[in-house]
């Protein structure tokens, strides 16, 4: 009897076992992702070079005015700049961690620290022109526009000591620092937009109350609208035309015409099945020990007709920016958290798995993929054929935008690589912030933008 209970066991024993990595994998692996939609790519339509040369136009004192380049956050600008580079001079940053890219207008260049400091240099040679401490965590870029800075602050410094609702935005003089004024609707991880006199962003009070803003710059200031969102938004608002697009932590992206704040859609790439969101918040309360720590952290990027935004639960998704209809998604094996660089049609993200991703703008097929070894936690750059990442590893790589090849090396970086000045990079370490030029070099691969089209590829 004994030798027939022992293979009964034995086969008990395994179904159990089978049946517990089947619970593990559909907790924290499968994702209720939802089938995308083709449809027709408009490879000329608000491209990543005509939103660059709209933001020069609508603010031409500026090389870098706000978060992504431009209120379509597309992250691309055409230079001359290749490695390798010369150091012209260090920022520092006071001591604190700088966790988002600066903004560049006027000669200055401006960012904040997670220790509350918001920091103006001076262009030509980095000296401090002055510094002011806003006594609350920074994690988000600034915007500039007509000599006034316009930051936001999240809770109390330094960001380690957790949320309340304190946070806010306040304008500073560029010149000079001085504190111009101060709104406080939340907390502000939210980078502003700025279109023409209006300043865009978002704010929180807690995980499930946030708020979408729009500012009147001009005399009388005031608040133009705002729209409701019942979710945390850390993300920033992504503008093109009169829409406005921001998504949410509940995994939800928002179409606002920016006129009045009135809905038009609302869109997901996940299962809205009452089954799905009871997986989705049991996976993110396992891994992140929140129910709602799986969305958008990340900010939507536009171009081609298209919004590209990914999840903390590794997916990268497209959308239709006039419709919302779900495109593609592309599971990407770990976290998103920044923000894609867009280029020539392709897409260019990074996950906390450490793998820099190239998709195709159109399907989103891998056109290349590379390990860099370290988490990436922030938002690529693309510039003259070359895409630049930084890596929790503390390096900042610049990479082939076409073929992924790592060209050069910088031995600090965190977070977002850098911005750029006209021939001038920019790079964001942990703690400071180089200026960089190109360094002579006889060898070196230099590849000028096309005429008329500055994303496209080089004929020849």
């Amino acid at each position: 009897m004994n030798g027939h209970r022992r293979p009964l066991a034995l086969t008990g024993l395994l179904a159990t076992v089978l049946l517990l990595a089947a619970s593990a994998w559909v907790t924290l692996a499968f994702v209720p992702v939802l089938p995308g939609v083709g449809g027709r790519f408009a490879a000329s339509s608000q491209t990543p070079a005509q939103a660059h040369r709209l933001v020069r136009k609508a603010i031409p004192e500026a090389s870098w005015p706000m978060f992504g380049g431009s209120p379509a956050r597309t992250r691309y600008a055409p230079t001359q700049l290749r490695p390798p580079f010369r150091l012209l001079y260090r920022i520092p940053g006071g001591g604190g961690l700088i966790e988002m890219p600066p903004a560049v207008s006027q000669g200055r260049i401006v960012f904040g620290t997670h220790d509350g400091l918001v920091v103006g240099a001076r262009v030509e040679d980095g000296a401090e022109a002055w510094s002011v401490n806003l006594g609350g965590c920074i994690a988000s870029s600034p915007a500039v526009q007509n000599g006034v800075v316009y930051i936001g602050w999240s809770g109390r410094a330094p960001c380690h000591t957790g949320k309340d609702e304190t946070g806010g935005i306040a304008a500073l003089s560029l010149r000079t620092g001085e504190l111009l004024w101060r709104f406080n609707p939340g907390n502000v991880e939210s980078s502003p937009a700025i279109v023409d006199d209006t300043l865009y962003f978002a704010a929180f009070r807690s995980r499930s109350a946030s708020r979408v803003f729009a500012m009147r710059l001009t005399q009388p200031r005031r608040i133009r609208w705002s729209f409701p969102i019942a979710s945390k938004v850390a993300s920033s608002p992504a503008l093109i035309g009169r829409t406005l697009f921001v998504s949410a932590y509940n995994r939800r992206l928002y179409n606002l015409d920016t006129r009045d704040g009135r809905l038009r859609w609302e869109t997901t790439a996940f299962s809205d099945a009452a089954q799905a969101r009871l997986l989705l918040g049991v996976r993110s309360l396992i891994r992140r020990r929140s129910w709602t720590e799986g969305g958008y952290y990340a900010t939507p990027a536009v171009a081609y007709r298209r919004i590209f935004v990914g999840t903390i639960d590794g997916v990268f998704s497209a959308f239709d920016a006039r419709t919302g209809t779900h495109r593609w998604s592309r599971r990407l094996g770990g976290a998103i958290y920044g923000s894609a660089a867009l280029w020539d049609e392709a897409v260019y993200i990074g996950t906390t798995g450490g793998t820099f991703f190239a998709l195709s703008a159109r399907d989103g097929h891998v056109l290349w993929k590379r390990q860099l070894g370290g988490d990436i936690l922030g938002s690529a750059t693309v510039t003259n054929e070359r895409v630049y990442v930084a890596t929790s590893a503390r390096q900042t790589l610049v990479l082939d935008a076409r073929t992924g090849e790592i060209e050069w090396v910088f031995g600090d970086g965190k977070y977002s690589p850098l911005v750029v000045a006209g021939e001038r990079a920019f790079l964001v370490g942990k703690g400071r912030i180089y200026a960089l030029e190109n360094a002579p070099c006889k060898r070196c691969r230099a590849t000028p933008p096309a005429a008329g089209r500055s994303d496209a590829r080089p004929s020849g």
